[in-house]
């Protein structure tokens, strides 16, 4: 295994990559955005701009389920079976819903447009640590695999990019704003892709808010 640290305008990307053979399993950690005042830019698009929160204690599971009716609404599901397992003795978070439904949203339409209207999504929660640079604190943990066809190495590292996208009508923002709501919840976000093996993009969201 080896490390490769990416250089972004925005933040640094650690790219890892482990070579099997001839297929690579490809990880990407994203480091949050730093001091960036997008608000004092007038001529970006709304969805550019600095994420407001309205905090309260919300569900992941509700929010799951909110998103995932609401991807049906905007992307052709076809065929593609959700799985859905969250448990319910999870915590609820103090976050936005309506972010979260939003992310969640996203990464289900990002999974359906690159699967092709068949194969399987899962989406599963746990209550982990999260790592702060000290003890530690309560946080909450959810992955969405799908078993799409992956991503080759130079499309994995841009993928949270504003912008960046390989689809012909794309807009190239469903995953920068999934990064910008994760980034305002002071969580983490990483994915893990291997072409051929499917894309894992995993979330982690501190259970409180922190204070000063």
């Amino acid at each position: 295994m080896f490390a490769e640290d990416v250089p972004d305008a925005a933040s640094q990307i650690t790219l890892d990559v482990v070579v099997q053979s001839q297929s690579a399993i490809i990880i990407v950690r994203i480091a949050p955005i730093d001091e960036i005042d997008i608000q004092t830019r007038a001529e970006q698009p709304p969805d550019e701009r600095s994420v407001r929160l309205q905090v309260e204690y919300t569900g992941i599971a509700e929010a799951v389920h909110a998103a995932e009716q609401l991807a049906d609404t905007k992307a052709a599901r076809g065929s593609i079976v959700v799985d859905v397992n969250v448990p319910e003795e999870l915590p609820q978070i103090q976050a936005d819903h309506h972010q979260l439904t939003q992310l969640f949203t996203n990464l289900l339409i990002n999974a359906y447009e690159a699967m092709d209207g068949k194969g399987r999504v899962a989406i599963g929660a746990s209550r982990v640590q999260q790592d702060d640079g000290g003890e530690g604190r309560e946080a909450v943990r959810i992955e969405v695999q799908d078993s799409g066809p992956g991503m080759p190495p130079d499309v994995a590292e841009h993928v949270f990019d504003p912008f960046f996208t390989t689809k012909a009508q794309g807009s190239g923002l469903g995953l920068a704003i999934v990064r910008k709501i994760v980034d305002a919840h002071d969580g983490q976000i990483d994915l893990r892709t291997s072409a051929g093996g499917g894309t894992l993009i995993r979330v982690t969201l501190p259970v409180s808010v922190a204070t000063d």
